[in-house]
């Protein structure tokens, strides 16, 4: 029989998975570096390094400054700008929400900010009506999150303030989400347009990150720890799911992410020895019931 090839929109929820897998490595590569440091350094530095190779990359395949132009041109700048600004209030806002609530409250109400506000917002902007099977999808990928976050223990507290970070966090992830899509039309490069959104996040968290002590920054193994988030857990990632908007919709791509916790959880167990809960090994089940649910709809 002759192989068929994957549909678009089957494509399209295969890389947005692996972006968000490669995203699931960030709280396990942090943990490896040395010497102190803050989340705002971490993540401002992360968006720099992936601004410079996504640049570099983009500049020896010949894509250069025609390329970047191109990217920004015909009234897509508007978008780039507001793309750049979701990546990088996200950077901030998430991190500060986590060191104000916790990690497991944060990491819920971020998770379940971003599809909601992208879908609610796809729906106004673009009449993107979001699905019956995307809403069922959603429900039961935050269900296996949830499941995962408060199975993996550790501090649970509430603070309001924390608490709207992590709103903010997640409606900056669906504004970068909603905002790439626009970006995503097929005479775009994807390698080009990537790289103007992270140059404008760069450049915006330049400024936080100029207070930042960055001795951490010199160690060895701080730099390899860093070279992984900058180029493989950012610019990689973020080159997988601005490609995968060329054929999803800005809610299906932010509910394809919850594939991010999952594969944090289980680093965190194979990579810094945490203990696996029977809670944990349902979370896991559901949210990749939900993820098989939406990428075959």
């Amino acid at each position: 029989m002759p192989m068929t090839s994957p549909s678009p929109s089957r494509t399209g929820a295969l890389l947005a998975i692996a972006g968000a897998c490669l995203w699931g490595t960030t709280g396990t590569s942090q943990a490896l570096l040395v010497g102190t440091h803050s989340p705002v350094a971490v993540g401002s530095l992360r968006a720099l390094v992936a601004a410079a190779v996504l640049l570099l990359v983009a500049v020896v395949r010949g894509r250069g400054p025609a390329g970047l132009t191109h990217a920004a041109g015909s009234g897509r700048w508007l978008w780039l700008l507001v793309a750049g600004i979701g990546v990088a209030v996200y950077q901030l806002t998430f991190f500060a929400a986590v060191a104000a609530t916790g990690v497991g409250v944060g990491t819920l109400v971020m998770l379940a900010s971003a599809p909601a506000v992208a879908g609610l917002a796809g729906w106004a902007m673009d009449g993107d009506r979001p699905s019956r099977i995307w809403a069922i999808s959603t429900l039961i990928g935050l269900a296996g999150a949830a499941l995962l976050v408060l199975g993996a223990g550790g501090e649970t507290r509430i603070a309001w303030s924390g608490i709207l970070l992590a709103v903010a966090a997640g409606a900056a992830f669906a504004l970068y989400s909603i905002a790439g899509r626009r970006l995503a039309a097929p005479e775009v490069d994807g390698l080009s347009l990537t790289a103007c959104i992270f140059v404008v996040a760069a450049a915006l968290l330049a400024v936080p990150l100029a207070s930042q002590d960055l001795g951490f920054a010199t160690e060895p193994r701080s730099m390899l720890v860093l070279a992984w988030l900058g180029v493989m857990a950012t610019a990689v990632a973020y080159l997988l799911y601005q490609s995968a908007m060329r054929h999803i919709t800005a809610a299906t791509a932010a509910t394809l992410a919850l594939a991010e916790p999952m594969v944090a959880n289980l680093l965190a167990i194979g990579v810094l020895h945490e203990p696996f809960t029977w809670m944990m090994g349902c979370g896991v089940a559901l949210v990749l019931a939900g993820l098989a649910l939406l990428a075959r709809a």
